[in-house]
């Protein structure tokens, strides 16, 4: 390394003092000491006049020529060892891979003390918009500079990537020798650049970047100085590519290792499908119970199961408490008809699957899910098999509890058919383990329309679990014999079920108490008349007990449904089209004096009205249907009367 160099005064002794030894002397010593050109100036001028003869003073001009050769060699030595320095550092940053950025800012750092300019930025190739962008820049005082977007054809950059080779201009404003932009002109003018200087950044033929140096006068960039750039050019597109390269790297890497990701993820799916699948058979093969079933889904699937019947009450596990009981109804019906899973949110935030439990072509129930965090395709299609074991569970219970209750089939067929006591203790051992039922018993008939027992008796199997109570099918109706203390509450409970479970209401007829068997067939032939006058009246869906309707089920037994309509027409047709015509209360004031027992003033005060005027309510009733006060007509009239009412009734 060369030493500063101190300027040696050539003035301070006399000019004929210095002889030519002295001379050669102090010259030596200023190229010793890296004296600056004007102390080889005032050492020249000092020697003039000393040499004794012509050739002398060459020989001494000569030398001093040499000398500053000399010095010239040794600065452009100086100059290149640090431009050296600073390419083999960049290569040194390039080889120790830090981040693209940090090493681009260094090579333009680098760039602009190695030249001495007043800025020096780089410009990057952007292959998706076809342009250059500033990536970073070094001495640039305006914000907007680092924005400029530059057009391949635009600019000095446009010339650098067209010919791929460095390119100046000393005077960027008035140069004509490319195209401008006046946008581009603007920033570069706001930023005072006057001289500018483009290096290509070229890697195997394609021009990745161009590195720039720009001053703020006028000035000339040298060979050497654009030599010293292109090298560092060249690291700067080694770092672009092997950052890209690099970033391809990771890429594929992370591809790699998502795709081995999902793969594992796949291969541990298959496993535990396979393992719920082995659990699933090896539960059904044992002939395990719902329980066990739920119980096992449970932990497979680290969660809360449960199976609900038709009318969404549970008969294993849990029901979701945090779902509404119309959520989970039709949640029910949906996967029915898409035959997989629905997945419901609960408002705690739980996940719920409600996977329809199928027998057949009927449905059984449900089979539900719930747990905090969401189930992955793998395991909401072991949740959908699981429900498929239920429906084999479901079914085999069934079997099961057919042939346990076959004798409860037979032991209702021949209670209505009044054949043999049931209940004696002989007959009573044919019924299943915990029924137990004694005279006098109540019998509820339920007349099923567009469902089946089976589906009846599903829906009702929890509401008629107790030991006072056993069913069946009988005629296609539902026949129920019960030792229930509230007959009615049951037949209420009955008919709600089934409302829920089947979106319609169901007829519903209760029997008074029977004390023995052989009087049961009139009752059961009782509450068939019941359900057939009923109907006649367009009450389907009505809750009733027979005795109420007894009288009028007799006066129509064995007569068609269009009996009654007729039978009302002929006798109070004309007050209820009077009735509906006028709104007027005829018909209901009649009936009301005849309950009476034809007393005006009691018949008033029932209606709420004045004596007169119940008078002129039986004068206009007496205008429209003359015959009503006949004796041959009244009990036919009254009994019109109440059936009308009984229509009439909600």
């Amino acid at each position: 390394m060369s030493r500063h160099a101190e300027i040696v005064t050539i003035g301070h002794k006399p000019a004929d003092n210095l002889d030519i030894a002295s001379y050669y002397q102090r010259m030596l010593a200023l190229l010793d000491g890296n004296a600056p050109l004007s102390s080889f100036e005032q050492l020249a001028n000092a020697a003039k006049g000393t040499a004794r003869d012509e050739a002398a003073a060459d020989t001494m001009g000569s030398a001093m020529a040499t000398a500053l050769r000399l010095r010239e060699n040794f600065e452009l030595k100086r100059k290149r060892e640090v431009e050296l320095s600073a390419l083999y550092e960049t290569a040194r940053d390039l080889s120790a891979l830090r981040d693209t950025d940090q090493i681009l800012q260094a090579i333009v750092r680098r760039a602009r003390q190695l030249v001495g300019s007043d800025i020096a930025y780089l410009s990057a190739a952007d292959d998706e918009r076809g342009d250059f962008y500033v990536r970073v820049t070094e001495g640039v005082m305006s914000q907007d500079f680092g924005c400029i977007r530059v057009p391949r054809n635009i600019g000095v950059c446009g010339s650098v990537a067209r010919a791929r080779r460095p390119f100046y201009s000393n005077n960027y404003t008035a140069d004509r020798n490319f195209d401008h932009d006046v946008e581009i002109d603007r920033a570069t003018s706001g930023e005072g650049i006057v001289s500018i200087l483009g290096i290509p950044l070229e890697l195997e033929a394609h021009v990745m970047g161009v590195l720039f140096v720009g001053d703020r006068y006028v000035r000339s960039y040298t060979p050497q100085e654009m030599a010293v750039l292109s090298s560092l050019g060249t690291f700067a597109a080694l770092a672009i590519e092997n950052a890209r390269l690099l970033e391809e790297a990771q890429r594929s890497l992370l591809l790699a290792k998502d795709a081995n990701a999902a793969l594992r993820a796949k291969a541990d799916d298959i496993e535990q499908a396979a393992v719920a699948h082995e659990q699933l058979t090896e539960l059904i093969a044992r002939g395990g119970t719902l329980d066990d079933l739920v119980n096992r889904v449970s932990k497979l699937l680290k969660g809360e199961a449960g199976v609900i019947d038709e009318s969404r009450t549970a008969i294993s596990g849990t029901a979701p408490e945090q779902l509404t009981d119309e959520e989970l109804a039709k949640a029910v019906r949906e996967s029915d008809r898409l035959g997989r899973s629905v997945a419901l949110m609960g408002a705690d935030g739980r996940t719920t699957l409600v996977a329809a439990v199928m027998g057949g072509s009927a449905r059984l129930g449900a089979l539900v899910f719930t747990r905090s965090r969401p189930l992955s395709p793998s395991e909401t299609r072991t949740l959908e098999r699981s429900a498929i074991a239920t429906g084999i569970v479901l079914l085999s219970l069934d079997r099961i509890a057919q042939m346990a209750h076959r004798n409860v089939a037979d032991t209702v067929s021949a209670l209505l058919r009044g054949i043999a006591d049931p209940f004696s203790p002989e007959s009573a051992r044919r019924l299943p383990p915990g029924i137990s039922l004694t005279w006098p018993v109540t019998v509820i008939l339920v007349e099923l329309l567009a469902i089946t027992s089976a589906q009846a008796s599903s829906a009702l199997r929890s509401t008629l679990a107790g030991r006072d109570t056993i069913f069946a099918e009988f005629n296609g109706d539902l026949a129920i014999v019960s030792n229930a203390a509230d007959p009615e509450k049951l037949a209420k409970r009955i008919s709600e079920r089934l409302d829920e479970a089947f979106d319609q209401r169901f007829t519903v007829v209760i029997s008074d108490p029977v004390s023995s068997f052989d009087k049961v067939p009139a009752q059961y032939e009782a509450l068939r008349r019941c359900i057939g006058l009923i109907r006649g009246l367009n009450q389907q869906g009505r809750v009733t007990f027979e005795r109420s309707l007894s009288m009028y089920g007799l006066l129509f037994q064995n007569r068609g449904e269009d009996a009654i309509a007729a039978f009302l027409r002929s006798a109070v047709g004309a007050l209820v089209e009077q009735d509906e015509k006028r709104k007027s209360q005829l018909a209901v004031t009649l009936l009301t004096y005849l309950d009476t027992g034809r007393s005006v003033q009691k018949a008033a005060e029932l209606l709420g009205i004045h004596v007169n005027t119940m008078r002129q309510r039986l004068d206009t009733i007496a205008q429209i249907n003359p015959d009503w006060s006949d004796p041959a007509k009244t009990l036919e009239v009254h009994v019109a009367l109440r059936l009308h009412v009984l229509g009439q009734a909600v």
